[in-house]
């Protein structure tokens, strides 16, 4: 599947207007030489990275004038309006792309390109997970750009990117970003029958349910939690029922054999292995 998606990416590139041929790599996924002589590496990042590995990849690259592109793949990416605080390899690729990272998924109708954006919330290295519009890879700009922090990631680094816009700037998108907020809270209240004076913030609560005894408010999910309950198991599961339970739906699900329609069985059996290899990195398993 991962040389199926390498291709789906040189075929992409090949088709930027700046990009002279572009073919697979082994040690770098996908390697492009656009009309200017530049050449770029792109790398699809499957696996947890650590910051210290993304910052060796860039010195080779840049001491010999290569440009770098990073997109993580979404199964490594906390959910849509998630509040965490990231460790460090993520802020390392937030700010080698200034303040954004690109992803990627395999969706039924075919792989897709998203970005994030982590919004600071006021509260120490807290971040909520903003995600931007799905993009079209139509451009490849590759330039010189000084990080400062982290620290670990901090030096001048040739980089290369999709062009793509300051999407969280946009009035569109923050409206856009208000009514998703809206539709969140509005969820939490039918849920819980609970109201905050302000959604995910700390402000003082109401109760407007009809019981004569008020239930404390009920947390949302987190995306670990909704990623056990993929597997059918509760968020306490051990290590080996996580293991055995994945690897009876992944023998029931795969295309291959499973009774399901192909296209739904597809999806099906990605998104367990997206939920085991996000259960297994947040344990450190």
């Amino acid at each position: 599947m991962k040389t199926e998606l390498k291709r789906w990416f040189a075929q992409q590139l090949a088709n930027v207007q700046s990009v002279k041929r572009c073919g697979l790599g082994h040690e770098v996924d996908v390697i492009v030489e656009t009309w200017s002589t530049t050449l770029v590496h792109v790398h699809l990042i499957d696996a947890p990275v650590k910051a210290r590995a993304l910052k060796k990849q860039l010195q080779e690259a840049t001491r010999i004038g290569v440009g770098t592109l990073f997109v993580v793949s979404s199964h490594l990416v906390p959910g849509d309006g998630d509040k965490l605080t990231p460790d460090e390899s993520l802020m390392a690729l937030h700010a080698l792309f200034k303040d954004k990272f690109y992803t990627y998924r395999v969706d039924p109708d075919g792989p897709k390109v998203g970005q994030v954006h982590f919004k600071s919330i006021g509260r120490g290295d807290e971040v909520e997970a903003w995600y931007g519009p799905d993009i079209t890879i139509r451009n490849l700009p590759c330039y010189r750009v000084w990080v400062k922090s982290p620290n670990v990631i901090k030096g001048d680094w040739l980089m290369a990117n999709f062009g793509s816009e300051a999407f969280w700037k946009s009035t569109d998108y923050a409206r856009s970003r208000d009514a998703f907020r809206q539709q969140r809270r509005s969820e939490y209240v039918a849920q819980t029958g609970w109201s905050t004076n302000g959604w995910g913030g700390a402000g003082s609560f109401s109760y407007t349910g009809a019981a004569e005894t008020p239930r404390p408010p009920r947390r949302p999910q987190t995306k670990l939690e909704r990623c056990y309950a993929q597997l059918g198991l509760p968020a306490d599961a051990p290590h080996d029922e996580v293991k055995a339970a994945f690897r009876k739906m992944a023998r029931e699900l795969h295309p291959d054999v499973s009774k399901l329609p192909k296209h739904e069985a597809e999806l099906r059996f990605k998104l367990i292995n997206e939920a085991y290899a996000y259960i297994r990195v947040s344990n450190r398993w």
